[in-house]
Parts: C-alpha cells; sequence; structure tokens
C-alpha cells in the first residue's frame, strides 16, 4: 500500500523508498496540507475519500515534475467569472489581490467600476435570492468551490491545495443570486487588461438551439487578440452537463421514461466561437463523467469527478462555517464530511463539488502553470500545446457507440449515433467526449518551456456559404443526403485549420431526429451534431452555427462533405456554410 511521505514547504517532493522523486510515482506528499489525500485528481493512488469506491491509480494530472521545479502559477492573474468569492477563505485570502488585480461586483452595479472589494460571506439569505435555503445561507457559494481547485494556497497546514497554488486570484461576481444577469455583463466579464486567465465555469441548459450574442463573441475576439500585451488571454470555459438533459419537448409523449434526452455542447451559443478552451470533465477512473456535455466542441478534459457519494467528486474551498456553502449541518448523511465530521469539523470544504464547473478550473490552474513557464506564449500556443500533449482516454478507435438510451431510440441500422477516437491527417485524436485527451501537466509545461512557436500568422477565413438548395434527406434512413463543396488553395479559405464553424439552414418538422455530419478533404469525419438529441419538437435550422475541432492543423483546401441524416421525419438542406480559423 502507497503511502504519502512528508516534505518541506519548498515543495520538494521525494518518494516513499528514499530514492528521489520519480515520474513513476503514483503518489507523494502533499507539503502540508491535510486534506490533500483527498484530491485525487493531485495525486491518484486509487483512495476512496468520502465516497464508497476509488478511482484508478495514476489517473490525475500529471503535475508531480512541475510542482517539484517550483513552477507552482507565481504571479499569473486569474478572474473567476462566477457567483462570488469568499476572499477572506482562510485557503484563499493569501492569493487574493485587491490592488494589483481588481475584481467586479455586479451586484453593486450593473456596469461596475473595476472594484477590489468583492462578494463576502452573509449571515442569511437576502431577499432578493428566492431560491436560496431560507434556513441557512446556502446560495452563491459556487465562485469559491471553482476557485480552490484553481488556486488554493499550497503548504499552509490548511485544506488542500489549487492546480496553481500561487496564482493570483480575482472575482467577477456575475451569477449571484443578487444579479439580474445581461448581455452587458457578459460582456464586461471577459473586458479589461487585468487578467491572464479568465475561468468560466457556467452555461445554459443544452436543449435550445444555439443563441450566440454578437457583442460577446466580439469581445472574446478582442480579449485574444489585445491582452496580454497582444498575446492574448487565454479562456477557459466549462462544455457544460446535459449528457442527460431535459428534453425541450411540450409534454411528455412516451419516447422515453423519463424525458431526458442527451445534451451538446455546441447547443449553448456561448461554445461556438474558437477563441475559448471548451473543457470536458472525466471522473477519477479516467473516463468521461456521467454528466459532461459531449461535443465537436471540446477542447480538452480536465477533471470534474462524479458525486462523491458511490464515486468520488472534487475537494476544494468552501464557504466559512457550518452555516453556509455546500458543506453545513445537516447537509449529509451520505457524506458525514459534509456535515461537519472530522476532518472537515468547521466546514471550510467540500468534497462533493463536480461538473465542468469543476473540470474548467483544473484546467484554468494548468494554463497559469504554462504561463509561469514562459510568458511568450499567446492563446493560440496555449491551446495547440494542450492539443499536443494530452491523453487520449478510454482509446477505443473501431466500431461505434450506442445511444445511451438505445432501449428507447432507434438508430437507423448501419448508422453510428457517435464515433470512436479518430485520428486526423495532421496526427492529432479527437474524440467528441474528450476533445484532444486528459490535460497532462509536466508533458505541457515541458513543451511549453522549449516552444518553438510553429503556428504562423493567424487568419480568419470569410464565411463560405452555399445556397440555393433544395436536397432532400430521407426519413429514417442511414443514407442520408449529402452536399460537397471544394475550396481552392487561391481562396481566402485556404488556411492550416485551427477551427470550423459550420452554418445550417436546414428545414424540419424535429430537428432533433439529424445528425450533422462534416468530413473534411482528407476523409477525416466529424459528428457535430449527434441524432436523436435534447432539441425534440423543435423545427428547422435558420442559420444555426456550430464549432468543430476535429480538423485541427489539417489543411483546408479540397472537397469538404456535409451530411445529415435523419432518425425520424424527412428534412431538406437549403443551405450551409463553412468558416476556417488558422494560419495561412
Amino acid at each position: 500500500m502507497l503511502t504519502f511521505c512528508s516534505a518541506s514547504l519548498s515543495l520538494l517532493l521525494v518518494n516513499c523508498n528514499g530514492s528521489g522523486f520519480e515520474l513513476a510515482d503514483t503518489c507523494f506528499n502533499d507539503g502540508g496540507d491535510p486534506l490533500f489525500s483527498y484530491a485525487w485528481h493531485l495525486a491518484n493512488c486509487g483512495q476512496s475519500g468520502v465516497s464508497r469506491n476509488g478511482g484508478t491509480s495514476g489517473v490525475d494530472l500529471n503535475l508531480r515534475a512541475t510542482w517539484s521545479a517550483g513552477i507552482l502559477g507565481n504571479g499569473i492573474k486569474v478572474r473567476v467569472s462566477d457567483d462570488g468569492l469568499e476572499n477572506t477563505h482562510e485557503d484563499l485570502k493569501s492569493n487574493f489581490q485587491t490592488v494589483a488585480l481588481r475584481s467586479r461586483d455586479y451586484s453593486l452595479s450593473a456596469t461596475p467600476t473595476p472594484n477590489a472589494s468583492v462578494w463576502v460571506a452573509a449571515n442569511a439569505p437576502p431577499s432578493n435570492c428566492p431560491n436560496a435555503n431560507p434556513a441557512l445561507a446556502a446560495y452563491d457559494d459556487h465562485g469559491t468551490a471553482v476557485a480552490g481547485l484553481i488556486a488554493a494556497a499550497g503548504g499552509n497546514g490548511v485544506g488542500s491545495r489549487g492546480v496553481a497554488p500561487k496564482a493570483q486570484l480575482a472575482i467577477a461576481n456575475l451569477l449571484s443570486c443578487r444579479v439580474t444577469e445581461s448581455d452587458a455583463m457578459l460582456v464586461d466579464q471577459a473586458t479589461g487588461t487585468d487578467f491572464d486567465i479568465l475561468n468560466m465555469s457556467w452555461g445554459v441548459e443544452q436543449n435550445k438551439k444555439p443563441v450566440i450574442v454578437t457583442a460577446y463573441e466580439s469581445q472574446l475576439h478582442y480579449a485574444v487578440t489585445n491582452y496580454r500585451s497582444n498575446k492574448g488571454a487565454i479562456l477557459v470555459k466549462a462544455a457544460g452537463n446535459s449528457f442527460y438533459s431535459e428534453c425541450n419537448d411540450t409534454a411528455y409523449d412516451g419516447l422515453d421514461n423519463a424525458s431526458t434526452c442527451i445534451g451538446n455542447a455546441n447547443f449553448d451559443g456561448d461554445n461556438t466561437n474558437p477563441y475559448q478552451i471548451i473543457v470536458g470533465a472525466l471522473n477519477a477512473k479516467g473516463i468521461a463523467a456521467s454528466y459532461s456535455s459531449p461535443g465537436a466542441n471540446l477542447w480538452i478534459s480536465g477533471f470534474g469527478g462524479e458525486f462523491g457519494y458511490t464515486n468520488p467528486a472534487m475537494v476544494t474551498t468552501d464557504r466559512t462555517g457550518c452555516g453556509n456553502g455546500f458543506s453545513y449541518t445537516g447537509a449529509s448523511n451520505t457524506v458525514p464530511f459534509e456535515n461537519g465530521s472530522s476532518p472537515n469539523t468547521n466546514c471550510n470544504y467540500t468534497a462533493t463539488f463536480n461538473g465542468t464547473s469543476s473540470a474548467a478550473p483544473t484546467v484554468s490552474g494548468v494554463a497559469a502553470l504554462m504561463l509561469e513557464t514562459n510568458p511568450n506564449l499567446t492563446w493560440r500556443d496555449v491551446k495547440y500545446i494542450l492539443a499536443k500533449t494530452a491523453d487520449p482516454m478510454d482509446y477505443v478507435t473501431t466500431g461505434s457507440i450506442a445511444h445511451p438510451r438505445a432501449t428507447y431510440v432507434t438508430i437507423p441500422t448501419g448508422y453510428s449515433w457517435e464515433l470512436p477516437w479518430k485520428t486526423n491527417s495532421a496526427g492529432f485524436k479527437f474524440h467528441n467526449w474528450y476533445g484532444f485527451g486528459k490535460v497532462n501537466v509536466d508533458a505541457a509545461v515541458a513543451m511549453a518551456k522549449n516552444y518553438t512557436y510553429p503556428l504562423g500568422t493567424y487568419f480568419e477565413s470569410a464565411w463560405a456559404n452555399f445556397t440555393g438548395l433544395n436536397l432532400a434527406v430521407p426519413a429514417s434512413s442511414a443514407v442520408g443526403e449529402t452536399s460537397s463543396v471544394t475550396i481552392a488553395a487561391s481562396s481566402n479559405q485556404d488556411v492550416k485549420i485551427e477551427s470550423v464553424q459550420i452554418r445550417l439552414e436546414v428545414t424540419s418538422t424535429d430537428i432533433s431526429d439529424l445528425a450533422i455530419e462534416l468530413t473534411s478533404p482528407s476523409g477525416m469525419r466529424s459528428i457535430v451534431v449527434n441524432m436523436h438529441n435534447s432539441l425534440r419538437e423543435l423545427d428547422n435550422y435558420s442559420n444555426e452555427i456550430f464549432l468543430t475541432n476535429a480538423f485541427y492543423q489539417e489543411r483546408s483546401t479540397g472537397l469538404w462533405t456535409l451530411k445529415v441524416v435523419s432518425g425520424g421525419s424527412a428534412a431538406t438542406i437549403t443551405s450551409w456554410g463553412l468558416r476556417f480559423t488558422g494560419a495561412k
């Protein structure tokens, strides 16, 4: 049985046989953080923590060599876009910056001046928080938990630690129950030159057609073009928790026994631009978490855990005291840790936090380590390195993946609901559940240190639009209908691809029946929208835009093929378009 060894606060890591730190070790010492042994995402020994079952030993962020080298996120500024942050928390206060890094509190003003004072825990929910538990201050807890996964302090004798335990924290209090959300706030939270990394652990229920806020997308473009002295801010966004989503139907119609459908990260319009790192969630066994939204727009997978009862969730900071937060007196009989039992007697931590809300901050922490190692990295460089060094998980390359609710949903014979891992012509492995795979810290940091900047000058093509079509998609048939176009080498769509957006106009009485595919000139196939999804009973795609990363680093020139397949009613393709980002 592996045991933890003591280590100095300088984070010199050693293994238990005294022979020195080795990359093959699955566990290492916490350096003075009493809850470190619960943090399986940092050092997975197969421990169960507060859960009935443990994970898979060795399946973690792989950051031992990075920490051992003293790379801890020093000086990197991270803004947490969320519902507030308890800046006085014992494991966060040393990393919260009130002067060097300003926060924004939208509960003070709809368009606030950057403000050094942020939301602080109250004793009871205010009257304008109707969803709060009236018996305790169980509201606005999320941001404190997210912040701890990024930058809880290390080696201070309390709690666990963040992935980047010396990064600087600030908050954009966008989602507090005190705040009336607006598009202006969405834009403003991504505004300002006082952050290197923006963590956005939020999204929408993925059972509607994507709605794109043009001003917000423009601001993200500005942030990656101009911030960090034109190297670009690193924008990290949660993919969503809608693998099982409420169906968008007017009434339960008997199609399945729970009126739940499969969502898609592309159904969140805030996830369909090329400027962000969209993050899926892994559990403690290294498999896509049960809730993690699939999508061709995923980039990377961090750790989100499961629910903490049967299988491990994430340990992180919680609002202080047993009358606040996720962890409070009487919170759970199943997980005593959550209601003030040892070693969480003051209820300052939670071990049941999960979701892509957890996965995104683990990746934000990784980005902080990369930027400390090499401050000259651009936003594109960070994305490239993460993709290049990612570890494919659950790596199966043949066969097909059945619809998870196959008992209630019929897929046309001969059609694959989802694809296994595919390798594109540039050598990048991709899967709609994992993006390019599990983030690998030591590999990413090592590459960042000696990075040779291969990407070239950034370019965004104009839309290539193909209109005036009248292509019939047969009902309940794997044959589907295709439309093919050629991108010429002399065109302004000729790039080395970093992302592909697809625009659709398709008429249908129920677009949830439809699968949308795109195949590149190399033959790489991407299912951009899965058949039998959560858009049940919605009609027609009307200039909806989706994103796929499956063709990363391929050339755009040659024959591209759109394919639409229906598992139900017939449809008609009337127009579609392609837009590429990348380098000339």
